[in-house]
This record gives structure tokens, sequence and C-alpha cells, in this order.
């Protein structure tokens, strides 16, 4: 199941859509949902909710559900937080923040920038299930976030140990 939820965080985080077109959270839920409704599951809640200025968890106008019709447009930062529950058993929830951005190649369109830092769970993560795209992608975020980590934790070996395993290429 974990992978099923990772790789609906991957391709909300991965879509270039096009500005101007009103283009909104109602429009991209499904895109983290597809990959559970394969396999004949969901999720009972939104994708992601505004993330703003005022502190407050779940700030809008914008967000990630069906209900969402507030146009994406430059510096919305949304959380990307697809999950799945088996009641009375477990739970999985995978939330990193995105922000919309200028694409760099085209200048007609948006696409997100993954604010989080923080490596996917290498041993919950059924290879099968990914695409070469998909290894290709989770590396670059482990070596993104293997980069900007260390630095901070110099003197911490067990950590820094740690930090290389957990970014260690699929």
């Amino acid at each position: 199941m974990y992978t099923r939820v990772l790789l609906g965080t991957l391709d909300l985080e991965r879509i270039v859509w096009p500005k101007g077109r009103g283009i909104a959270g109602g429009d991209m839920d499904i895109l983290a949902r597809k990959n559970l409704w394969e396999a004949g599951l969901d999720y009972c809640h939104g994708t992601g909710h505004g993330i703003g200025s005022y502190l407050y968890c779940q700030e809008g106008p914008e967000g990630i559900s069906r209900c969402y019709k507030m146009e994406f447009v430059e510096g919305m930062t949304v959380s990307d937080e697809p999950g799945f529950y088996k009641d009375g058993e477990f739970g999985i929830r995978i939330e990193n923040a995105i922000m919309v951005v200028q694409h760099p190649e085209h200048e007609k369109y948006w696409m997100w920038e993954n604010l989080t830092v923080a490596p996917y769970a290498r041993s919950l993560i059924d290879k099968d299930l990914l695409s070469p795209r998909d290894v290709r992608f989770i590396d670059a975020f482990h070596q993104k976030c293997e980069q900007e980590l260390t630095p901070l934790l110099q003197g911490e070996e067990r950590a820094l140990d740690y930090l290389r395993r957990a970014c260690a290429p699929l």
C-alpha cells in the first residue's frame, strides 16, 4: 500500500499544467488517487490543503480535493498528502509541501516544487510497482535530501549514517 500512496504523491508532484486555464485542486485530486483506485482502494479525506502565512494549519482558498475551485497561481503552497487506511489495522499518509512555480522550459506552464526534505521509507517501497522513471525521480529526490540535510547533521554520525542509508539509490 505504501508504494501506491507514494505513487499518488509523485503523480501529483510531477504534473505540469498551463497557466491561465483555471486549473484548480479539484482538477488534480484524481492524480493522487489513481494508483489506489487501480487496486480498488481510496481514502476519505482531501488530498491537500493550503499552507499560508497566517500559521493556520489548513489555510485556503487553495487546496487539492474535488471541492477546491481556486485557480493555482505562482507561489501558492499546498500539502500533497494522499493516504490509505485499513480500519482497525493501520494507516499510511505521505505529506509533502509543494509550491506552484514557473516551469523552467515552458513559459506558459506551471509545475510543483517539493519543499519537503525527508526521504521516503525505502523499506516500504515495492520496486515492482515502480517504472524506471519513478525510480529515477525518487533517487533524485533522495539525493536532494542528502545534499540539503548532510550539512545540518555534521558531528551526528548516527544520524548521518541513517541519512546515507535512507537516501541510497533504489
